[in-house]
């Protein structure tokens, strides 16, 4: 079976021969060049042109990333699209044991490998201080090992390997991503919603030297990088970062958790986020239809609780549910709750959500999106770089977040909601305040475009 890769070009034509090089040395499955060039003044498409066993197109601009590889999978004739960076080198048994991945199971949607420069979750730790030390690496590690495969929600689109029929079935690249950046987390996202799994060839290793076409051509990655993260959000309701820094297994096929902003609700079930006490007096955190007991009246105070957080809500309703892992604050990091505000020693915020940590620009920032200084947890600097490094919540955070999670909010029509799953579920009675906790000063006006574009969930009673 043919596999075409298609190799996108802007300038950095040495990046272009070194790539091209290792291809033709390294690959041994059949394989067709597709080169799709954004507007090169460096003699790169004239060079392109010459290569006898290249299929080139020539745009006069930059299209993009997302434009450019949709060009280039459409002019494929292949069986397989490989999609690859032209600043990687590949290596030994690149392509084959990639191969081997993507057809060990129909559902297997897209593939990538390990590399030097590339997502956190497909990143691995090695010094390859030279061309010939990398291929001396490879030449060990590219060798087909199921058992170092793994399924994650998002893949890196430097090197990607699908069937030609799935990148049909997802319609390639949403072209709305522009000059590039997070289009291949969208793509694989759309994957996992259809029921394909984003399979990483843990036995197959790519040298990336990264972001050589941004920097040599004055791009400005940051903002194109918000810009596109912002597009992502609108599109979907949630942050990204959920797909690229942490393995959630919920966003996978077959998988459900509520609340859970890929699932929507399948019954009106309890809140999460809260704080209940049954009738011996021990306290209760609720997260995920789960009671996680607070070990100590010490963890209790290091949390930053106060009773007048926790609800009234009856002993048969704690009976009710299954004892989910203690809340343990000297049992770092699965004694702590899913979400909640840290403290850093020298006074940083940040909201940690479900394994990832977005610093916290200013007081006022907290504020708008129904957070409290006072109840930001103390954590040391180790524990704070533990987490995944999310996006600075700075600006207009209705524009650059998600809904943040277990917050209460006042809609435009006077309303109360509560935020959860990003849902916003309407509270019946005030008298749902005292039973889960929350107190009617904590809301927040909620901007009413947000208000309108977030779905609305089960009512809370």
């Amino acid at each position: 079976m043919l596999t075409s890769i298609v190799i996108l070009t802007l300038n950095n034509l040495d990046q272009t021969m070194r790539c091209l090089h290792s291809i033709r040395v390294f690959t041994n499955s059949p394989y067709e060049l597709i080169f799709v060039d954004n507007g090169s003044i460096d003699g790169t498409t004239a060079w392109l042109a010459q290569q006898p066993d290249v299929k080139l197109i020539a745009n006069g601009a930059n299209r993009g990333f997302a434009a450019a590889c949709n060009q280039g999978a459409a002019a494929a004739g292949g069986d397989h699209i490989l999609l690859l960076n032209n600043d990687t080198i590949v290596s030994h048994n690149w392509l084959t044991v990639m191969l081997q991945c993507l057809h060990a199971d129909e559902r297997v949607g897209i593939v990538g490998p390990k590399s030097n420069f590339v997502l956190p979750l497909q990143k691995i730790a090695v010094e390859v201080s030279s061309e010939g030390q990398y291929h001396l690496f490879s030449q060990n590690f590219n060798r087909h090992n199921p058992a170092q495969w793994q399924d994650l929600a998002a893949l890196s689109g430097f090197c990607m390997l699908l069937r030609r029929s799935t990148w049909q079935r997802l319609r390639g690249f949403d072209e709305a991503f522009g000059v590039g950046g997070y289009e291949d987390i969208d793509l694989g996202y759309r994957a996992l919603r259809e029921g394909l799994f984003l399979r990483l060839a843990g036995d197959v290793f790519i040298y990336h030297e990264g972001n050589r076409s941004f920097n040599a051509n004055a791009i400005d990655m940051y903002g194109v990088a918000a810009t596109n993260r912002r597009l992502f959000i609108r599109k979907w309701g949630f942050n990204p970062e959920r797909l690229i820094l942490v393995h959630d297994p919920a966003f996978l096929p077959d998988r459900y958790a509520s609340p859970h902003p890929h699932h929507a609700p399948q019954t009106p079930e309890l809140p999460s986020g809260w704080y209940g006490m049954g009738e011996d007096g021990c306290v209760y955190r609720i997260e995920r239809g789960h009671k996680r007991p607070i070990h100590s009246y010490d963890t209790f105070c290091r949390l930053n609780l106060s009773f007048d957080r926790v609800g009234r809500c009856g002993s048969a309703l704690l009976n009710s549910l299954p004892t989910g892992h203690p809340i343990d604050a000297g049992n770092f990091p699965h004694g702590y709750p899913d979400v909640f505000i840290a403290r850093d020693p020298a006074g940083g915020m940040y909201s940690v959500c479900h394994g990832v940590r977005y610093p916290i620009e200013s007081e006022a920032t907290m504020l708008a999106i129904g957070l409290r200084p006072e109840d930001a947890i103390p954590l040391g600097y180790e524990q704070i770089w533990s987490y995944g490094d999310g996006w600075p919540m700075r600006g207009d955070v209705w524009e650059n977040f998600e809904l943040h999670d277990y917050a209460l909010y006042r809609g435009p029509n006077g309303g109360l909601y509560y935020s959860e799953g990003q849902r916003l579920r309407p509270l019946v009675w005030e008298e749902t305040l005292t039973r889960f906790g929350w107190n009617m000063d904590r809301a927040v006006f909620i901007a009413p475009e947000l208000f309108h574009r977030s779905p609305i969930g089960f009512p809370i009673h």
